[in-house]
């Protein structure tokens, strides 16, 4: 093999995708904005959505409101949010099924959001059973719900205390049954676990992503531009030629998947992580986005597996394409493969056994997720390079012994891959 050779063809088909405008926005330019843009609306228009809400004034109505509860109303005015209350006296008993049905028409009319009634008032003062009426069809009904459950839980508790206070009752002696939560994983370790459901899901789709365009336009892309004959005719190897449109496609899955990782995580910083607390309630503290320094070389290193294995599959399939269309139609099956079982597998019971190390692709996943998490498996991390190593040797030898057939070089073959393993590879003795 003539490296120098090589490396000049390799830096040649660099500098003729840097003006191919595909190249660029696939391997380059989608990897690095699509996630930034992506969380930056989403974030946005949750914050539309919200302001929205928060701009409605929700219509409440309550019937039946006992003088003992009358700090519910300076409750739901201390809500976010604007609230129009309207309050009624409480229906008589033959009354109250008319009233009720009137309240629910309003309801469907959209007139009212939501209302409260209180029923059965007993021993002692202030005792009641509620009923909470809203129309779980519309979202200003519903958020005007939450805030009624929120007024009337905290009143409940208020009441509940004062009524403990007036049995000579202490808190401790009151509170019969508590239930405290605590969540023991750190902000770190939520965002480990956030990145590592997603960053590897979207690495493999950016990686085959950021192959596709070039193993197309590389081999099928340069018959139909005519330009192949003149390639072929260089004072070199053919199979110097391949090797350096091989290493330029790998290339470019690895700088896609690099650039893809960078920007979800900058992405989670920026926008996912103050999502979440807002949605949340948070501070902002809950979730720290940060990739461990360990998990940067197995990063890279899962880049470069999946970059060379897919570019060397994608080549395979389009070196028998003599137009661009054709070589999408080709090499969509290597995307779906990819894909798949990746989709399938992308559960977080999901453990990383040394079985699983030995499966091209499904390894490469679940190595990054556990490197996301800072904890790197040695064996696992062994025999998923030895599995992909094998996987990419195996590639590189099939497209060998296909480019050595000049008809496949020359663009003269009609037919695929199956085709042509059936023409030249059919067993001994085997009608032609």
């Amino acid at each position: 093999m003539d490296w120098t050779a090589i490396r000049l063809l390799y830096l040649s088909e660099l500098r003729a995708a840097m003006r191919e405008r595909a190249v660029l926005i696939n391997g380059i330019l989608i990897p690095l904005l699509m996630y930034p843009l992506m969380m930056w609306v989403m974030f946005s228009g949750i914050l539309f959505v919200t302001a929205r809400f928060e701009s409605f004034a929700s219509r409440v109505e309550i019937a039946g409101l006992p003088a003992e509860h009358r700090g519910l109303l300076e409750r739901l005015e201390e809500d976010e949010g604007r609230i129009e209350i309207t309050e009624v006296e409480a229906p008589t008993t033959r009354a109250a099924t008319a009233y009720r049905e009137e309240v629910e028409n309003r309801l469907l009319a959209g007139e009212l959001d939501a209302a409260l009634i209180f029923e059965t008032i007993v021993d002692p003062p202030g005792n009641a059973e509620v009923l909470l009426l809203s129309n779980g069809s519309s979202d200003p009904s519903q958020a005007a719900r939450g805030r009624l459950e929120r007024a009337l839980s905290a009143e409940r508790s208020a009441w509940l205390d004062r009524i403990a206070e007036q049995h000579g009752l202490e808190g401790a002696e009151w509170q019969v049954f508590e239930v405290r939560s605590n969540n023991l994983a750190t902000g770190r370790q939520m965002g480990q676990f956030v990145m590592g459901m997603m960053i590897p899901l979207f690495f493999v789709i950016m990686i085959a992503n950021g192959c596709v365009y070039p193993a197309i336009d590389s081999t099928a892309g340069e018959r139909e531009r005519n330009t192949w004959e003149t390639t072929s005719t260089l004072a070199t190897r053919r199979i110097h030629i391949v090797t350096a449109k091989y290493l330029y496609v790998a290339t470019m899955g690895l700088v896609a998947g690099a650039l893809n990782a960078a920007a979800m995580v900058v992405s989670f910083r920026s926008f996912l992580g103050p999502l979440l607390a807002r949605l949340g309630g948070g501070d902002g503290s809950a979730f720290a986005f940060e990739l461990p320094l360990t998990s940067l070389p197995v990063l890279l290193l899962t880049a470069v597996l999946l970059g060379a294995l897919i570019a060397a599959a994608m080549m395979i399939l389009a070196a028998f394409a003599r137009t661009f269309k054709e070589g999408q139609s080709m090499v969509t099956p290597v995307i779906l493969l990819v894909i798949f079982p990746v989709l399938v597998l992308n559960d977080p019971s999901m453990e990383f056994t040394p079985a699983l190390a030995g499966i091209p692709v499904v390894n490469v996943v679940l190595l990054l997720r556990q490197a996301i998490a800072g904890n790197v498996l040695w064996l696992q991390l062994g025999i998923t390079v030895l599995a992909n190593g094998a996987a990419i040797a195996a590639c590189l030898w099939l497209a060998s012994r296909i480019l050595r057939v000049e008809e496949i070089a020359t663009g003269s073959f009609e037919g695929n891959l199956f085709q042509f393993l059936r023409q030249h590879w059919r067993p001994a003795g085997g009608k032609a």
